[in-house]
Order: structure tokens, then sequence, then C-alpha cells
């Protein structure tokens, strides 16, 4: 079944909140998760919502007000992010009917047995006093996207319609990841239109005629400075001029646009005439920002901090708590009693502790936890000596978290072949140092580990359940780490990742940007095949996961994989990574990428040929659906685009690649100037 998210923006409303969240509870058709942006409201929303005993209900807090576009834009990636398969987006003085999601889908559901595509569906809107509001416009485009004239849906009550506001509209995951967030330079007015219009430009969006709303808004009519009830807004009016004049550039004709400048100019002489002088300055402002405004589109990927913004989640009060609380625990993920502890306390501890807090998922785990409500510990390998049990203990005791999170770990596979025992100490006497810390605190401990602990052999996605054969001491001693984990613990969460790469450290994408530079071609692998996968997603995957258990009190524990979406070689890894560095001008050609064998490049440790995980039982049991690389990547480059220039190269220990015994300015005769040879890990 298709996972719906409903997502409410609000500012300073609280009281129109509550009445459009009891609209939602009240649905025929529950929706799968109902999600909250507070644009920074400071008037006792939060205070409200923590209050709130709906179901499924998740509150995310902006840091400042992003305006509605930024709002919307955030509630978008929110959704998406988490997996949603359609959005139902609405503003917070909407209040639906009963059976207004339930009509949304049922047309849908005609659409596709009609086979015609849609961008949207829309609700009828109405007023306290019944009469019809944010009507949007038919769309009469005659068979010019695939569809006939207009009337003829009439039978299933729908009409195709363009462009749309965003009062209760529901939009399919497809248009977002196909055409991108809403714009939120826009800040208000004018943010719904540009993206209905984005997204119907190739698929007809829909008004559903048995889908109905009641929307309280401020002001009926078409918003004007000219009659703005809220002395406090007269000055957002430039927004306004500056939107409608950039929607126009880029959906109308030049005709549209010239009628448009007119009128605002006509509009300027009128009230400098009238004295009004101040308003004439602010539609003024307006025009001028029309001429160079044109911000482009967000892919929905893009994090909620690229909006300039930090965001925490709030932990209302869950209203299945009590019939939790009286269902007998599943044997299979047993818990102990301190889970047990009233819902209060347990969501007082937020902290977590983080181990390897210097490395790629270290760091994120670091810098994503506060934007999650979480206070995270982050301990480098100076600072905590895993191996030491002694000193995990007196960590423990000095930061008293409410869980572990292991993200360090001996990492550099062919010195492993040769440094056993330190391979040993850090990757399986050391974690079974913090599994057995973990068991004497009574916390639960999170662990990353590899999908070296495979040999390789496979030719389909490895599984959770598949036996472990790892070929190398790096795969063995990692193996050996989650094995001294399942046995101390019954409370673990063991997260399997392959190919990780981010902005920060040392990885396979900054060793190809370091090299790009300084050669023509790049020889690659080609018969490694695997994930590619940000460290990023894998350090949200963690938070997100531990932020539930210090909600919920309780997990679904054990062994879960997760990595990037679709498989490639680390030869098509290197030649995407090339072009998208090309795209965003951190370089000026591109590499030419030769895809090599494995045995063209011996290493002392094996790798494994075949390296894909089959994540399907992390999106069945939490709804973490991976994201394709190719998507994540392009973010990864636009970061590092915008970062400060600072030394990178070769990692000795997850990126290993044949090194030669010179430096740029001194190479041996024998050895090609334009020419490197390159080995995946």
């Amino acid at each position: 079944m298709d996972k719906i998210y409903a997502v409410v923006l609000s500012y300073k409303r609280k009281d129109l909140l509550k009445r459009c969240l009891d609209g939602i509870g009240a649905q025929s058709r529950p929706c799968d998760a109902v999600i909250v942006v507070d644009n920074a409201s400071n008037d006792g929303t939060e205070e409200m919502l923590l209050e709130s005993n709906i179901a499924n209900l998740k509150v995310y807090v902006l840091s400042q007000n992003t305006g509605a576009s930024g709002g919307f834009s955030a509630g978008f990636r929110i959704a998406y992010q988490q997996g949603a398969d359609f959005v139902w987006m609405m503003d917070d003085d909407v209040i639906p009917e009963p059976d207004a999601l339930e009509q949304l889908l049922e047309a849908d559901q005609r659409l596709a047995e009609r086979k015609q595509p849609r961008a949207f569906l829309l609700s009828m809107a109405f007023t306290e006093a019944g009469l019809l509001t944010n009507v949007p416009r038919i769309d009469e485009r005659t068979n010019a996207i695939d569809y006939e004239n207009w009337p003829t849906l009439l039978d299933i009550g729908v009409v195709p319609v363009r462009p749309a506001t965003y009062v209760s509209i529901l939009v399919p995951r497809k248009s977002l990841a196909q055409h991108g967030l809403p714009l939120a330079p826009m800040f208000m007015w004018g943010d719904d239109t540009e993206f209905t219009l984005r997204i119907s430009q190739h698929t007809p969006g829909y008004l559903v005629a048995a889908s109905r709303v009641l929307h309280l808004r401020r002001a009926s009519g078409t918003i004007d400075i000219l009659r703005e009830p809220d002395p406090s807004r007269i000055a957002l009016h430039r927004h306004l001029v500056r939107n409608e004049i950039f929607v126009a550039r880029r959906y109308f004709r030049k005709r549209r646009v010239v009628g448009l400048y007119t009128s605002r100019l006509n509009l300027v002489a009128a009230m400098l005439l009238r004295g009004q002088f101040a308003k004439a300055r602010i539609i003024l402002s307006g025009l001028v920002e029309s001429l160079s405004f044109s911000p482009s589109a967000e892919s929905a990927d893009a994090p909620v901090e690229a909006l300039g913004v930090t965001v925490r989640e709030l932990l209302p009060k869950r209203s299945d708590l009590a019939s939790e609380a009286t269902s007998p625990p599943d044997a299979a993920h047993s818990v102990d009693s301190c889970a047990e502890k009233p819902a209060e306390e347990r969501q007082s501890n937020l902290r977590i502790l983080v181990c390897g807090a210097e490395g790629q998922v270290g760091y994120c785990l670091i810098n994503q936890a506060a934007s999650f409500g979480l206070e995270a510990i982050g301990l480098s390998r100076q600072a905590l000596d895993i191996t030491n049990a002694e000193q995990v203990c007196e960590a423990i005791d000095r930061h008293k978290p409410a869980l572990i999170i292991n993200a360090a770990a001996y990492t550099n596979l062919d010195h492993a072949e040769a440094e056993v025992a330190q391979a040993q100490a850090v990757n399986r006497d050391g974690v079974a140092n913090l599994a057995a810390a973990a068991r004497q605190f009574n916390i639960p401990l999170f662990h990353l580990s590899s999908e070296y602990v495979f040999s390789g052999d496979a030719d389909k996605p490895y599984r959770e359940t598949d036996q472990p054969t790892p070929n190398s001491v790096y795969g063995s001693t990692r193996r050996a780490g989650e094995v001294a984990i399942s046995q101390t613990l019954d409370r673990y969460l063991i997260l399997r990742t392959s190919w990780i790469y981010g902005e920060r450290g040392n990885n396979f994408v900054k060793t190809m940007l370091n090299l790009s530079n300084k050669t023509e071609e790049v020889s690659v692998v080609s018969d490694q095949i695997g994930c590619p996968t940000r460290a990023r997603s894998v350090a949200r995957v963690l938070i997100e996961l531990a932020l539930r258990y210090c909600r919920d009190g309780d997990l679904e524990w054990g062994l879960y994989h997760y990595s990037g979406a679709s498989p490639c070689s680390w030869a098509e890894f290197a030649t995407q990574i090339f072009q998208e560095a090309e795209s965003a001008g951190l370089i000026d050609t591109a590499p030419r990428v030769l895809p090599v064998p494995s045995s063209s490049l011996p290493r002392a440790a094996m790798r494994p040929a075949w390296s894909v995980l089959d994540c399907s039982l992390i999106e069945e049991t939490f709804g973490i659906r991976p994201k394709h690389w190719r998507d994540e990547l392009r973010h990864v480059i636009r970061r590092i685009s915008d970062m400060p220039v600072v030394p990178f190269g070769p990692s000795p220990s997850r990126v290993p690649f044949r090194a030669y015994p010179f430096c740029i300015k001194e190479r041996p005769a024998q050895l090609s100037t334009s020419r490197r040879s390159v080995a995946g890990d």
C-alpha cells in the first residue's frame, strides 16, 4: 500500500493548526505520517504540539522563518526523504472533510485505470460561507500533453487544471523526483503557482470534485497591496511583484510579461499621485528585483539545511503508548527493563555517544544530530580508545548516553593482511568492549559494519540472512565484531553498508577529483560491482533510528543493510564523478576513464567482485528507502564546489590504489605523465 504523508506548514496560528490536525486525524483513510513544519512560530505552537495525541505525528521546528516558500520546500523534502509515495500538502488554515484524502486517492486510482498520467491532485476549497475559493484555472491545452479535451473526464469527477495552490494538494513522489522542490528563494506568494506549473508542463494535474476542504482565509479575493488587511505584510508585497513577473517570464509569452510591467508601473504612478510614496517604493523594488531574479529548483533529496536553517524534531506524546505498554514484547526483539520507563523519563535523555567521530560517518553523525533534537557526544580515537575496556566504561559513566553509536574501525584493507593483531584489536576486541559496556550500563549499541563480510562471489544482492564468508583479514575482523555484539546484547542494531564517500575525509570521490587535475587518463577497475553510499545518508539513517529509540523506548533490533540504490562498477562511478565535477565547474576537462580488470592492479587484500546489498528489510521495517547514488553524488559534488580549497588525496585505508614513489614534479621516465591507474575499494 502506498505511504501517504500529510504535511502542514504553520506559522503563529496554533488554534487553526489544531483544527487542521484534527481534520487530518479524522480521515477515513488514515495517513501513514502527519508532518508539521513549524516555521519558527514562538507563540506556543510547540507546547500545543507536544501535548498532541495524533497518531504518527512528526514535528520539525525550523530555526528561523523561511517564508511560506521555504517552509513548503522543507515539508516536501522531509516527507520525500522519509519515503512518502504521496505528499498531501496544505497550509494550517485548511480543514479537510473526513473523506477528502480518500476521494483524492480514489480519483488517482480511476485515472490510473484509464492510463492517464497526473502531476498532482487537488481538493475543492470552500469558505465558511460555502463559496468556492482558491479556484484553479482549467487546463485547456488540447492534446498537448497526452490527454483529451478537458471535459472528457467529468464522468469520473476530475478536471485538468493548471496552475494550483497548496490548499490540499496531493503530489506523487514521481513528480518530486522528476521536477524537484518548490523554489524557497521566492519566500512567499507565487511559489505554489510556479511549482504546479513546473510539474504539470508535460503531465496534467487534476481538480477532484468529491474531495472538499474548508479554507479559513484571512481575506478572500486577489492579493492586493491597496487592500492588504495586515499592515505588517505590506512591505512583503515586493515579493509578490517580483515573483509574478518571474513566473510570467518562465512560463508565459512576452506579451504577458510586458503587460505585467505596464500594469505595475501604472499602479506606481497612481500611488505617487495619491501621495502613497511608501507603497510605490515597495512596488518599484519588486520590479527592480524581478530583472535579475531567476532561482533554480533543488532536488527533492536536498537537505533541509540547504535552506540556511537548522531543524529539530519535537517528540509529541504518542497516543499508542498505553497499548504498547500492555502488549507482550516480541520474542525476537526482547527489551530490557529500562525500555519500560515512562515516556517522559525516556525522552529526557536524548544524548548519544558517537565513537569514531573523526571519520566520514562519525563527522556526519555529530553534524546532523542537533537537527533531530539529539545531543551527540563525539569521541575521536584520541579521546576514546575502544580497545581499552576501562576507558570505554569511564566514557559511558561520564556522559551517561541513551545509546552508543560505533563508527570507529580499522579500515586499511591491505595493511590488515600484515597487521592482523591491530585489525583484530579494533574491529573485534574494541567492538566487544563496547558491547560489554552497553550491557553493563543497560543501553543499546548501534554498530556500523561492512559489505566485506561477504566473499563477493554471489550473483544477486546479499540479504541479512545470507551466510558471511569473508575472504580478507579486514572482512574477518568486521564479521568477528558483529558476532561479539550479537552474542552479548539483545538490544543492538548492526548496519552494514558499502563504498562510503562524502564531502569530507578521504574517499574514492575525493581521490578522483584530486587526480582529475593531474592526468588525462585514469585506469579504474570495472569488474568490481557495488553501491556507492553517501556518508551523510548513512549517518541520517543511524540518527533517525536513534531518535525513534529515544522517543519510543524500543526498536526492531537486529541486523540491517543500507547502501545507495542501483549497483555500478568503480569505473562507472569514476566516470560519473568526472562528469558531475565538470558540470559543477570543479574541473575544466574530465579525464578519460579506462576500465581495467582487477588482475591488472593486484592488491594484498582480495576485493569482493560483488558487493551489492539487499536493502529491502530496512525499508519494510522502518520505511527507510535508499537513495540513488547518482543523485547523492550530485549533491556531494555541489557541496565540495562550495567548500574552501584544501589539500586532499588518496586514503591509505578505504580507497587503496597503486601508489607511485614520486611527487607530481618528479615522475619516472617509464610512466606517462598523462595516465594513472586506480583501483576502487
